[in-house]
């Protein structure tokens, strides 16, 4: 919310007054609250979010409709998509798809070269920032899984997440395009 991936914040809601009772205790008891910079710094973010996520959001859906068209990427996963599973209830729930897809492209040797080539964006497990950050999910984020946990989940090893930015959506295209021929398209089965 804040935009710029420097503080760490939550909220918990709940209609439930005894579970309201017990989150208050603990709050209250351990002190998990923020500190002034941080509201300070998240209300300064709060500020820009309406224009950030049109943006993202928009350079978000070029980017996941691009993606779709490469040879190289074997799944793009974009509710914003119409080929997503969740298409038909992302467009009753939300005005578009988000700023955040995942593509597969095919392997983790793949994967690797896109992250070791792209230049624009951020490798880091962040999202929601005003830089565009690229992620590898089966060793980053959800490392704590197992391989069949991760399967079960369709995070596979070629699978790699996409916070998209500020940045022109013709620039991140491009760079994700120079990474892609530098791997192997996969094989068609």
């Amino acid at each position: 919310m804040a935009g710029h991936s420097d503080i760490v914040a939550g909220a918990a809601i709940t209609n439930d007054q005894e579970l309201a009772d017990q989150i208050y205790f603990i709050q209250n008891a351990v002190g998990a609250t923020l500190g002034v910079t941080d509201c300070w710094l998240l209300l300064r973010g709060i500020k820009t979010l309406g224009v950030r996520m049109q943006q993202s959001s928009s350079a978000a859906q070029r980017i996941a409709e691009w993606l779709e068209q490469q040879p190289q990427v074997t799944r793009v996963c974009y509710p914003g998509l119409p080929s997503n599973a969740g298409y038909a209830i992302q467009q009753r729930q939300a005005v578009n798809g988000g700023a955040v897809l995942s593509f597969d492209v095919g392997s983790e040797t793949a994967a690797r070269t896109v992250a070791e080539t792209t230049t624009i964006p951020e490798f880091s497990v962040s999202l929601g920032g005003t830089e565009t950050i690229l992620s590898y999910p089966p060793k980053m984020s959800h490392a704590e899984l197992s391989v069949a946990d991760q399967a079960a989940s369709g995070i596979t090893p070629g699978l790699l997440r996409f916070s998209v930015g500020l940045e022109d959506p013709d620039d991140l295209i491009a760079d994700l395009a120079q990474a892609f021929a530098k791997i192997a398209v996969p094989a068609q089965s």
